[in-house]
């Protein structure tokens, strides 16, 4: 789903629940910024497209996506709303993908992504640099055969089984090798 500038949330400010969504549901998501102009793009070539890495956070509202799946609508106001897709702090890739500081823990090989909600942990992940760089790699060859992709388009990468359910008065934090990369509250 494509979205517009107005569903960017960024500066730490908070996302205000829309007062029609019910269930408020959140996707935690690596975020690349696309550098250069782009179309079908092979995987081997895809790191020359992008140039920071951020966490991510895609917001959607679990109960009018519901509604919009079975009464076969268009999925726009569950998804697309304002403040719907938050950016924390960009980092140049090498950060992520290649990191020298901080290491990971000894003998591991991985890079460890942590979600909170209100302190709590919600989803740890690992990754080793091949395998992130391949899942970056994928993303960009993928979108690339679908639209031609721009300067400064940011292209979320989203883990599939880290939905997390979120309320009035929440606090989540990603934290990427103990560094907090992005903190929302939701209002």
């Amino acid at each position: 789903m494509l979205k517009s500038d107005s569903s960017l949330l960024t500066n730490r400010k908070p996302l205000f629940v829309p007062e029609w969504c019910n269930e408020l549901c959140a996707l935690p998501c690596w975020v690349l910024r696309v550098s250069r102009l782009g179309r079908s793009i092979a995987p081997k070539f895809a790191e020359r497209y992008y140039d920071a890495v951020a966490a991510g956070l895609d917001f959607y509202a679990a109960d009018k996506l519901q509604e919009a799946l079975v009464g076969g609508e268009p999925w726009t106001q569950a998804i697309a709303f304002e403040g719907s897709l938050a950016v924390g702090q960009w980092e140049p890739v090498e950060h992520i993908c290649c990191p020298l500081q901080p290491q990971p823990q000894p003998g591991d090989g991985q890079h460890r992504w942590l979600i909170e909600r209100n302190g709590e942990a919600i989803e740890l992940t690992a990754w080793d640099n091949v395998g992130l760089k391949e899942v970056f790699s994928q993303a960009i060859a993928r979108i690339s055969e679908l639209v031609t992709i721009r300067q400064g388009d940011l292209i979320y990468v989203a883990h599939p089984y880290a939905r997390m359910h979120l309320q009035a008065e929440d606090k989540t934090q990603c934290i990427y090798n103990g560094d907090e990369m992005l903190m929302c509250r939701i209002k």
